[in-house]
């Protein structure tokens, strides 16, 4: 605990206008066991608190002979700041087995009843109006999803927007303050 106060000093002792130096930090933490750099790093910048809403049946899917995992998604929104939610919207067709996997990674899986972005622009407008959230991310290549991430910059909220080509809408790029494309 005692170390951690040290880091604490040294980051007041480097802090200039409200930016810390991380490497001080992370030199300091690299002789010390059981805290991690991203721990201490949460705790000297405020990070944007993330809602990542994902349409399944649109971004979890083989293309190539390739799988779009979740962790893609996921290593692009954790650099963007802290997930605070987390939801993998799917189909009603969507096997056992993906829900078991999608809940075991720790997202939350919802079965759409009938049209699912009905269902993510439910759960994007709910994250929207939590106070606790500074970021909407949807994965998603539809057109679709355009009107939902206008919606969240209106309403004072940073969007980003993650999917892939082929068929990556440029009407929902052009609507994010921010669009990703993985590599497939």
């Amino acid at each position: 605990m005692s170390s951690l106060k040290n880091m604490v000093d040294l980051a007041e002792q480097n802090e200039t206008e409200d930016s810390v130096d991380l490497n001080a930090i992370d030199s300091k933490l690299s002789e010390q066991k059981g805290i991690g750099f991203k721990t201490v790093k949460n705790i000297f910048t405020k990070q944007k608190k993330i809602a990542l809403i994902i349409d399944a049946p649109n971004i979890l899917r083989r293309i190539h002979d390739k799988q779009i995992r979740l962790e893609d998604i996921e290593k692009i929104a954790n650099k963007l700041g802290q997930i605070r939610i987390a939801k993998v919207i799917l189909n009603r067709h969507a096997p056992k087995t993906l829900l078991k996997a999608i809940e075991n990674s720790g997202y939350e899986p919802i079965v759409a009843a009938s049209d699912i972005y009905i269902r993510i622009v439910i759960e994007t407008m709910d994250s929207i109006f939590q106070k606790n959230i500074d970021m909407i991310i949807i994965a998603s290549r539809h057109a679709r999803c355009a009107p939902i991430l206008r919606a969240a910059k209106a309403n004072g909220l940073d969007t980003a927007i993650i999917g892939f080509q082929p068929g990556f809408s440029v009407a929902v790029k052009n609507a994010a303050d921010m669009a990703f494309q993985l590599e497939i």
